[in-house]
């Protein structure tokens, strides 16, 4: 079973369980909808990173003004995580498609990294599913770049919606085996 080389008391396995199943029910949901609305997926994917830059701006400024103050090269970091995260809100669409053009990038090194692997693990059985997934990165990267930047709207909305549908359906079958496990200790 998926628990086994872990040790948990029951509450905190029953607390993981029901947390789990629900965090991964909500990623379903989130992911289901973003398959179908790629395009509002793809603002949300950029509204959360430009987010992300503004809140590490802020958290990087603090430390920099705390520790460093003086030094120029220490405010780089937090300025450019500023003005990456105000660029995010003002040109939402041209963000989207420097994540787009990132996640082409991202996919042709994946495919360069499973083909590799693939040829390493040759003589071993199941080699061929590496090539597979190779393959489909390959093409996955074409698509965003044929139509780019225009594509990005929908690719990176479209990436984003099945990576959490997934994430759910990982979490949900977590959480269950986590009850499973739970009635095998009680009975």
């Amino acid at each position: 079973m998926m628990f086994v080389n872990m040790v948990f008391d029951k509450e905190t396995l029953k607390n993981f369980s029901t947390q789990t199943i629900i965090a991964g029910v909500l990623m379903l949901i989130v992911g289901a909808v973003g398959v179908f609305a790629p395009a509002i997926m793809s603002l949300v994917v950029v509204t959360f990173l430009g987010w992300l830059f503004l809140v590490s701006a802020a958290v990087q400024g603090y430390i920099t003004y705390k520790t460093y103050r003086k030094s120029f090269s220490a405010w780089l970091k937090p300025v450019l995580s500023l003005i990456v995260g105000i660029l995010f809100f003002v040109y939402p669409v041209e963000g989207i498609a420097a994540i787009g053009l990132l996640l082409a990038a991202y996919l042709l090194v994946d495919a360069f990294s499973s083909f590799g692997f693939a040829m390493d693990y040759k003589p071993n059985s199941g080699w061929w599913i590496l090539i597979v997934n190779a393959l489909i990165s390959i093409v996955l990267a074409v698509l965003i770049m044929i139509g780019w930047p225009i594509s990005s709207v929908f690719w990176v909305g479209l990436y984003a919606a099945v990576s959490l549908f997934f994430d759910g359906v990982a979490l949900v079958t977590l959480g269950v085996g986590a009850k499973k496990l739970l009635k095998e200790e009680n009975k």
